[in-house]
Order: structure tokens, then sequence, then C-alpha cells
């Protein structure tokens, strides 16, 4: 069971377990989240996208996740050419 932790307009914030589901509001659940394990983590990918920064992380995962979470097709680019 998950219980909404954090919302702004574009995002959602869940605890599920011992990890954490982030949630693009903008795109269908299935399509638009990913799995992290720190609440921190969390809010460094929105952060990074809402201000459509690149990950200093070299991450696959963690670009991934940033891939799935984010509806601007310019910074999907950006972040696929790592």
């Amino acid at each position: 069971m998950s219980v909404q932790i954090y919302q702004n307009p574009e995002f959602k914030i869940y605890k599920a377990g011992g990890d954490y589901i982030i949630h693009n509001t903008h795109k269908k659940f299935k399509e638009g989240h990913t799995h992290v394990k720190k609440y921190d983590i969390c809010m460094v990918m929105i952060k990074l996208i809402r201000r459509k920064q690149i990950p200093k992380s070299k991450s696959k995962y963690f670009r991934e996740s940033l891939i799935r979470l984010s509806d601007d097709r310019n910074y999907i680019d950006k972040i696929s050419n790592i």
C-alpha cells in the first residue's frame, strides 16, 4: 500500500514500503512514474526536471527515470544523448 506524502502541480510522491514512487501527474501513471530508494533523490529529480538541468549522475537508471518523468521532448533528448 502506498501513501501520498508530497504534491505540487506537476508531481506526486508516494511512500510505498521502503521505497518512494514519483509520478508526473501530466502523464499516465504507467508511463510517467519511477521508483527510488530515498526521498531526497525524489526531490533532486523534480528539481532537475523543472530546471531542465543535466544530471551529474552517470547512472543509467537515474537518467532513464528522468526520461520517464519528464514530458519535455527537448529535455528528454538532451538526457538521452549523455
